[in-house]
C-alpha cells in the first residue's frame, strides 16, 4: 500500500503547509528567491485575488507518511475558454521532490478535477494564469530569476513529460549585460539604436510622454486597453478585468520607477506603454521573503542599490509596432538605464512563435538567456 497521501487544503493550517512547502523544498537551492509570503497568501486566495471572479481552483499537498513533499493547484479558467472557445483545464504552484510516484500521484488528482469539470485538456503550470507567472525553466539555471519568474526544479520537465505532457509553447526571457560589453560594444549599440529611432521618427509624429501619477487609474485604463488589443491574438492572452488592472496598480505603486514609465502617443492618441521597474529579487534574496522583524529595514537599506531591471510591461497596438515605436521605448529605457548605472537588463515574457517583437528585441542587441517552457496533454 502506498505511503503517499493526496490532501485537498481546506483549512488555515493547510494553507500554511501549502505556501510553506516552496520553502521547504528550496531552501538549500543558492539562486532560488523566496516571494514574500503575504503575497503568496494573496495570490491563492479566492477572497483577494481578482482571478478568481472568473476561475476556480483546488489545491492539494501530497504526504509521504506525515511529511508534506509536494504540492498542485488545478485551476478551471472560465475566461480563458470562453475568449478561446475551448475547454482547457490548468495547473500551476507545482512543486514536488524528487520522487516519480508524488509527482505521477499530484498529476493524476489534478487532472481528475479537471476531468469531473468536463475540460479536455490540462496546460500548464500557470501561477494561476498566463498573466501571472508561468512554465518551467528549460534553460537558464546559472541565472537568477527575476521578479516575478520562478525558478523551478531542473527535474520538473522529466515528471511532467513520464506523465504525458508534450510542449505546448516555450516562452523566451532576453538579456542584456552591460558588464559582458566592452565601452565600444556599447556605444555601437546606443549608436544603432539612435539610428534606428531616427528613421522611426521620421516616418510619424511620435510622442513620448512620462505617466501622470497623479492620475494612476486613467493610466492604467490606457495600459489595459492597449495591452488588451495588442496582445489579443497571442498564444493563451487573456484580457485582463477591471479588478485585475486595478490589482495591478495596487501593486505598481509600490515599485513603479517614473522614468522607466513611457506612453507612446501617435497624433495624440496613447498607441505604447513600456514599464520596467527594479528587480526586487535582489532584496527579496536578503530579505528572506520576509517583511518581519527586518525585512523592512533591508528593503529600506538596499533598495535603491538594485542593479537590475526588468520589462514589466510592453505593448503597442498593430498599428504603433507597424511604425516601430518600440525602438523609441527602449531608447528612453536604455538612457535612463545608463543614467542610473543599471548593469543587466531582462525582458518579460516573450512567446517564441512572436517573431515581430523577438526581431525588434535582437536588432537593439538583447541575447536570450532563459526559456520557460508550457505543457499540455489531453485528458480524455
Amino acid at each position: 500500500m502506498s505511503q503517499i497521501r493526496i490532501e485537498p487544503v481546506r483549512s488555515a493550517r493547510d494553507r500554511r503547509t501549502f505556501i510553506n512547502l516552496a520553502r521547504q523544498l528550496n531552501k538549500n537551492r543558492e539562486l532560488w528567491v523566496p516571494s514574500l509570503a503575504q503575497h503568496q497568501k494573496r495570490e491563492i486566495s479566492p477572497v483577494h485575488n481578482p482571478f478568481y471572479e472568473h476561475a476556480t481552483a483546488e489545491f492539494y499537498v501530497a504526504y509521504l507518511q506525515s511529511r508534506p513533499v509536494g504540492r498542485i493547484a488545478a485551476i478551471e479558467n472560465r475566461a480563458h475558454n470562453q475568449y478561446w472557445e475551448d475547454r482547457i483545464g490548468f495547473f500551476g504552484h507545482y512543486e514536488c521532490i524528487d520522487d516519480a510516484e508524488v509527482s505521477r500521484l499530484l498529476f493524476i488528482t489534478a487532472q481528475q478535477w479537471l476531468a469531473d469539470r468536463g475540460l479536455d485538456a490540462i496546460r500548464g503550470p500557470t501561477n494561476p494564469s498566463m498573466n501571472a507567472n508561468i512554465g518551467f525553466l528549460i534553460d537558464g539555471f546559472q541565472y537568477r530569476p527575476t521578479i516575478p519568474m520562478p525558478y523551478p526544479q531542473p527535474y520538473y520537465p522529466d515528471q511532467a513529460e513520464s506523465f504525458g505532457f508534450k510542449k505546448a509553447m516555450d516562452v523566451i526571457v532576453y538579456g542584456w549585460n552591460y558588464d559582458d560589453y566592452s565601452d565600444q560594444h556599447i556605444e555601437n549599440m546606443r549608436n544603432r539604436i539612435a539610428r534606428l529611432s531616427q528613421q522611426v521618427q521620421k516616418r510619424n509624429q511620435i510622442t513620448i510622454r512620462g505617466p501622470d501619477l497623479r492620475n494612476l487609474r486613467k493610466e492604467l485604463e490606457i495600459i489595459r486597453s492597449i495591452c488588451n488589443d495588442s496582445l489579443a491574438d497571442n498564444w493563451g492572452f487573456v484580457p485582463l478585468t477591471d479588478e485585475e488592472i486595478r490589482m495591478e496598480g495596487e501593486e505598481l505603486k509600490q515599485i513603479v520607477d517614473s522614468e522607466m514609465f513611457s506612453i507612446a502617443e501617435i497624433d495624440g492618441q496613447a498607441q505604447a506603454v513600456f514599464l520596467a521597474c527594479p528587480d526586487y529579487n535582489e532584496l527579496l534574496a536578503r530579505m528572506n521573503g520576509h517583511i518581519l522583524p527586518w525585512g523592512w529595514l533591508t528593503y529600506l537599506l538596499y533598495r535603491r542599490r538594485i542593479r537590475k531591471y526588468v520589462v514589466y510591461v510592453y505593448a503597442a497596438t498593430r498599428f504603433a509596432d507597424a511604425q516601430g515605436v518600440g525602438v523609441l521605448l527602449y531608447e528612453r529605457y536604455f538612457d535612463a538605464c545608463f543614467r542610473k548605472g543599471i548593469k543587466y537588463c531582462e525582458t518579460g515574457y516573450v512567446l517564441e512563435n512572436n517573431m515581430l517583437m523577438r526581431n525588434t528585441i535582437e536588432k537593439l542587441g538583447a541575447v536570450p538567456c532563459k526559456r520557460y517552457r508550457m505543457y499540455e496533454k489531453p485528458i480524455r
